[in-house]
């Protein structure tokens, strides 16, 4: 069995909770509330991507051969380009639905999550590799099932379209699974098992991403939670 099976084995229950989730269903039916799309959204241009970027450039940094680095460092400038893009569909969506409001600051999730990207690509190369992965595949995979799922004309179509990468993306989860099967050839079992457990937290943080965003996650919410 190679890396990415065993990976994708840990993953794949997650997944499908993830695709059940009633974020990304409402999101396809357009039963979504405006606001819980809009907490997506917002938190994950104005926090997440900017420290996905951030994390996969500190790891090309450290790529232990130059076409890794290329690779990383190329997912890391693309990421930084697609901020724009998302800055013009939160003006949309704030057009749209003129009850929505920026919030306050970041939110608990997202703050840990932010986090624990930069804390893996700080770590090691296997912990960095093994950390962001998720937010690459459980993205593809994402997006298959929305643009498979998706009811025609819904009110999210249009943010679906935008949302979802083209085709190129499919050839870049497939290098960067082609670089973990090759760090895995030659790696120790200490580095495999860091990076594994990287991708399990990584994949959590995925779920948990998603089910902020349908509660509305405050830090409001959590200290009501906590004297509760």
């Amino acid at each position: 069995m190679t890396l990415r099976q065993r990976l994708w084995a840990r993953a794949e229950p997650l997944l499908a909770q993830v695709h059940a989730h009633p974020f990304w269903t409402g999101l396809c039916d357009g039963t979504l509330p405006p606001e819980a799309l809009w907490h997506f959204a917002e938190q994950d241009f104005r926090f997440t991507v900017p420290a996905y970027a951030r994390a996969l450039a500190r790891t090309a940094a450290v790529a232990q051969r130059p076409e890794q680095g290329a690779l990383l460092a190329g997912a890391a400038g693309a990421t930084f380009e697609s901020l724009d893009r998302m800055a013009r569909e939160l003006d949309v969506l704030a057009g749209r639905f003129d009850t929505l409001k920026p919030a306050d600051g970041i939110s608990p999730t997202t703050l840990a999550h932010t986090s624990f990207l930069t804390a893996s690509s700080t770590a090691s190369f296997a912990a960095a590799i093994g950390g962001l992965l998720p937010m690459t595949w459980f993205h593809q995979q994402v997006c298959v099932e929305l643009r498979r799922r998706l009811v025609p004309g819904t009110r999210y179509t249009d943010w679906i379209a935008q949302y979802c990468p083209g085709d190129g993306f499919d050839g870049y989860v497939e290098a960067y699974l082609a670089l973990v099967d090759d760090f895995a050839a030659t790696a120790p079992e200490a580095e495999l098992a860091l990076l594994e457990d990287g991708f399990l937290h990584g994949a959590l943080y995925e779920l948990a991403f998603c089910e902020a965003a349908w509660r509305l996650q405050s830090w409001a919410e959590t200290t009501s939670e906590r004297n509760a």
